[in-house]
């Protein structure tokens, strides 16, 4: 199969240029993707299947205005193509004009990433519901290649080749209690041991629960807590347009009034994240931009709409970041609970929103692995809180240490198709306000 897109892909640009007349460019997006797939429950597999999906996608164009139309199932031959641009050009004199339409005018090839395809999706499936045994492991077990290009009438012919395997699994036991682990491409040798740290975690969370009252304590965030902080900031707190506007809940981070610890450097890295290095129109992307350097804001994501608009270089596909890649710091995770001393452990955050975007203030839930520490031990679970701080505040005044491991966090969405990237992230200690 992958064989036969690769010929389809390559042999696209020369059927685009074919096609089109006058001032007219014609691009095309091309997604392919071989899915297996696993539904687990009790430890059993109970659903499993594959899923084979083409889609292209058709845009043409004037220095004036676009249309597009997408195609899924079989791509089409050449001569269906040519039906299909027909019908764009009749569509393309009733379009508005679109000031900020962006496309590159110089033809760019490259290849980048690698198949990854699901040769030991068996073997996972398997030893994921044999290291449970008899304890009620759920969660979805994806494998498979993936590839994304687009081609141009100009000449563009630029590929893009992942996937690879994902599990996001979770144990729970029968009071509803839940310890839930992501991994990408993970290897069987270590299914095992995250399995039986998951019972270790799960044995924790059993134990009586522990109330706390509003306030503020110390605290460690893991890599996956953070991420969900991060995600929802970068909505639209990294994009030009909304740092321009006002709206973004980094404004004053951008603007100078505000800055995170000196030991933050963030940035958008697509090439450790596996995602494509180009855009819809045809633009290169660079394998990495700071966004936060030393605590000040350093760059902004200009997609290429955004970048015409606002005048600035295009170095994202959206403006949304797809890669995040926070550098780590020297805390080892075993030391993690000793440096905690007395205070909390947050594993995981929920319902996740910001509370006030002037002061880029994030409220969300505890639940699940989330544990009361006391002197270095771990002494049980955390009833349900609410947390509402500062980003300013969890990463600049009160951040204490950055964990020295790096976690790799997979995009394991998979509604009309599989997701692109993952988030690179270490844990952070800092204090945690707790209003409830």
């Amino acid at each position: 199969m992958m064989a036969t897109i690769d010929k389809y892909i390559k042999a696209l640009p020369e059927v685009l240029s074919a096609l089109v007349c006058d001032d007219e460019r014609l691009y095309a997006k091309v997604y392919q993707e071989e899915t297996q797939y696993a539904r687990l429950t009790q430890a059993l597999v109970n659903q499993s299947g594959g899923i084979f999906q083409e889609q292209l996608t058709l845009f043409l164009g004037n220095d004036q205005a676009m249309v597009s139309m997408s195609v899924e199932g079989d791509l089409p031959s050449p001569d269906q193509i040519r039906g299909l641009v027909q019908a764009l050009r009749e569509d393309l004199p009733h379009v508005p004009r679109d000031p900020w339409l962006n496309l590159n005018e110089v033809p760019e090839q490259m290849e980048t990433g690698n198949i990854h395809g699901s040769m030991q999706f068996d073997e996972l499936v398997n030893t994921l519901c044999e290291s449970a045994g008899k304890q009620d492991l759920v969660g979805l077990v994806l494998s498979g290649p993936q590839v994304f290009a687009v081609c141009s009438s100009l000449g563009h012919c630029l590929i893009h080749r992942g996937g690879g395997s994902s599990i996001d699994v979770s144990i729970f036991d029968a009071d509803y209690n839940a310890v839930k682990r992501v991994r990408r491409d993970p290897d069987l040798v270590d299914i095992l041991p995250l399995v039986n740290g998951m019972s270790q975690d799960l044995k924790a969370l059993q134990r009586p629960a522990v109330n706390i009252k509003a306030g503020t304590y110390r605290a460690w965030l893991s890599a996956e807590a953070l991420g969900e902080l991060l995600g929802t900031i970068s909505w639209n707190g990294f994009s030009v347009d909304s740092i321009r506007s006002g709206s973004s809940p980094l404004n004053k981070l951008y603007n100078g009034e505000k800055q995170l610890s000196p030991r933050i450097h963030l940035y958008e890295n697509r090439q450790m994240g596996d995602v494509p290095s180009f855009t819809s129109e045809g633009f290169l992307l660079p394998a990495e931009v700071p966004l936060i350097q030393e605590g000040r804001a350093k760059n902004h994501l200009s997609s290429p709409r955004a970048a015409k608009e606002f005048d600035t270089n295009i170095n994202s596909d959206s403006g949304y970041p797809s890669a995040l890649y926070l550098q780590g710091g020297d805390l080892p995770d075993n030391d993690v609970l000793q440096k905690i001393g007395t205070g909390l452990y947050i594993g995981r955050l929920w319902y996740t929103n910001i509370s006030d975007p002037g002061s880029c203030r994030l409220t969300a839930m505890t639940r699940y692995d989330c544990f009361w520490v006391e002197e270095g031990v771990l002494v049980g679970p955390l009833s349900p809180v609410r947390m509402d701080s500062s980003i300013y505040q969890l990463l600049g005044e009160d951040l204490e240490a950055i964990g020295a491991h790096v976690h790799q966090i997979p995009e394991t969405h998979s509604y009309g198709q599989r997701g692109w990237g993952s988030s690179s992230l270490p844990g952070v200690m800092t204090a945690l306000k707790i209003t409830l």
